[in-house]
Parts: C-alpha cells; sequence; structure tokens
C-alpha cells in the first residue's frame, strides 16, 4: 500500500486544478483495500474515492480527509467461459487471489437473485466479462471488441474508470452502464463485500444508490451478446469522430459539466443564453460545445466554481430550467 502526505490532486483530475489531499493512499488490491476501509471506518477518518479525477472539481485549498485511489493497480478483465452461467453468478471470480475469497464471502444472494436472467442468458448466448473498478472503461470497451462483443461501443469514449462509470451510471449516445450490467460487487462502509443487482442499484439517468449508501465498487459482471467485428468497429469509430467534432477533447474539462434537464439540452440552454465562449479567469464555456466547461491551462478551481454557478444563474434566469452540475465538488469554495 502506497501512502503520500500532501499530494496534489491537481495532478490526480482531468480538470487539472485544485490542492492536495492530506493524506493519498493507493492500495495495491482489494485485500488491501478492504483492510483499509475498515480502518477508516473503525477509527472514524472520513475519506473520499478518485478513480481516474475525470467527473471532479477539487477547491484550490484541497482537502482535509483520506483519499484513496482506484485505479491502476486495480486493474483486470477477463472474459468468462461462453455462457457460463454458473460463474457468471459468482462475484469477483478468478481475477486475483484476493478476489477469489471475496466471492465465497459474497456470492449466495447473487446465485438466487439471478438464476432466471443465468437461464435466459444461457439461451441468448450472453457473455459475461469481468472488470475490475479501477480499469478504464475505454479500455473494457476495447478489450469487448476484440472478442467480438457487442453492447460497450458507445461507451468507449467515456474517459473514467469502470467503478466511476457504474457509481453514477455513466452513458452516452443512448447507452448507459445499466444496459451492459449484470451484477456489482461493492466494498460497504464498514468493509464488507456484496453483490447487487442492477435493480438493487436503483440506476438512472447518472444516479445510483452507490454513493448515498456509501458502497466502493470493486468489480463488475457485464453482460454481452456476440456481434459483427466490422459493424462493432465501425459504430466505435462513428462514436469517436462525433466525440471529436463536437467536443472539446483537447482541452481540459470534467466532460460534460451539467447533467441534462428533462426535455432539454444543457448545452443548447446555455448556447441560448449567449454564454458560449464565456469565461472568468482561466475557465470558459466551450465555444465547440457550450455543455462543457474547460481549463485554458491557467484557471484555478476557483475561477471554474464561480464560472458553473454564473451560468446555471443566468440560464435560470432567462430559460428558467435549473441547471444541475454533473461534476462533484470536494473541499470548501
Amino acid at each position: 500500500m502506497k501512502i503520500l502526505k500532501n499530494e496534489p490532486l491537481k495532478q490526480h483530475t482531468s480538470f487539472r486544478v485544485g490542492g492536495p489531499a492530506k493524506v493519498y493512499v493507493i492500495p495495491e488490491d482489494i485485500e488491501e483495500l478492504q483492510k483499509l476501509i475498515r480502518f477508516l471506518h473503525e477509527e472514524k477518518l472520513p475519506y473520499d474515492i478518485i478513480g481516474n479525477g475525470t467527473n471532479l472539481l477539487v477547491s484550490d485549498a484541497g482537502v482535509d480527509h483520506v483519499v484513496v485511489e482506484i485505479g491502476r493497480a486495480l486493474e483486470g478483465i477477463e472474459l468468462l467461459p461462453e455462457a457460463n452461467a454458473s460463474d457468471a453468478a459468482s462475484p469477483l471470480r478468478g481475477l486475483s487471489s484476493s478476489i477469489g475469497t471475496a466471492a465465497r464471502v459474497a456470492s449466495d444472494a447473487a446465485e438466487s437473485e439471478n438464476s432466471a436472467a443465468v437461464n435466459e442468458a444461457a439461451e441468448e448466448k450472453i457473455y459475461y466479462l469481468r472488470v475490475l473498478a479501477g480499469t478504464l472503461l475505454s479500455k473494457a470497451a476495447q478489450f469487448a471488441a476484440t472478442q467480438e462483443l457487442s453492447g460497450m461501443e458507445a461507451l468507449r469514449g467515456i474517459p473514467g474508470t469502470l467503478g466511476g462509470a457504474v457509481t453514477m451510471n455513466a452513458g452516452a449516445y443512448g447507452t448507459e452502464m445499466k444496459d451492459v450490467l449484470y451484477s456489482v460487487d461493492v466494498l460497504t462502509p464498514e468493509g464488507e463485500l456484496r453483490t447487487l443487482t442492477p435493480a438493487e442499484l436503483a440506476l438512472g439517468y447518472r444516479h445510483s444508490v452507490i454513493p448515498e449508501r456509501g458502497y466502493i465498487v470493486v468489480a463488475a459482471t457485464l453482460a454481452l451478446r456476440k456481434g459483427d467485428p466490422a459493424e462493432i468497429k465501425a459504430r466505435m469509430a462513428d462514436f469517436q469522430n462525433r466525440r471529436k467534432e463536437k467536443q472539446p477533447l483537447d482541452k481540459a474539462s470534467a466532460g460534460s459539466t451539467f447533467k441534462r434537464p428533462e426535455g432539454y439540452f444543457a448545452g443548447k440552454l446555455i448556447e441560448d443564453t449567449g454564454l458560449r465562449g464565456f469565461r472568468h479567469g482561466g475557465a470558459q464555456v466551450s465555444e465547440k460545445h457550450c455543455g462543457f466547461v474547460i481549463n485554458d491551462g491557467t484557471a484555478r478551481a476557483a475561477d471554474i466554481y464561480w464560472l458553473i454557478g454564473e451560468v446555471r444563474k443566468r440560464v435560470l434566469l432567462e430559460q428558467h430550467v435549473e441547471l444541475t452540475p454533473e461534476v462533484k465538488l470536494w473541499g470548501n469554495f
């Protein structure tokens, strides 16, 4: 386990801003993560989880609580045997020795709840991909494509980790994580391993019960179907080209800054309010896509925070629609 003091969080977020974390911990495997969470719980020490830092704005002063990274040290992808129902129902199977131990603790509930789905899966030739939480979602989607498995093409361009994507039910171009999830393996705030079905996660638009219950995603099983390799490749290329054409991928940002209001598009509302290119300090509403707030390379976290708030205020006044930030805030602003 790696422990860093006063670690600059701007090095760990896609906005490239933010002060230090007083204590920054990088567990090397699931066992270390579980022991760490149990220790923090017993000692009543507050903590937050960071993955790829792509949906996060940290204050310039940083944070005093412990930050736990679930990243490259907790990567792993495994294709389970074809339509192997018994393996798919067994959580955290085989990716590491620690995960194998976890499976013996957490599998019974998933086996009973998922039995009907397993039978259906076998008939429809559903294939199961086991992915650890620190794995980039783009890597999981690309791995699926190499196995000629379809369902994740639209998700490939999402820059976060599998854990973060499950936590917020990330999505793009009409596909969300809930469309490919079979089961999710989490740590409870007490450090106990549990396996949950998608129904138990109450997945909705950019929402799950994971944050409110203090769960930590450690792995997930994805259910995918065989597809035509050429068609999978073509769809991935199409989605990537659309992103390049419409999104400021060359700028530091947290992706879409605001959730989509029901019946509207955040970017269109911002544009109609006359805020294309609107800036404060080094923070700017993207000229390319008004739904993105970007860092021009000189922004402070305070600049970005102020700009987000001002955009919300002006859109509410002129369009009578309230925008909700998709970006999480850490620290005092």
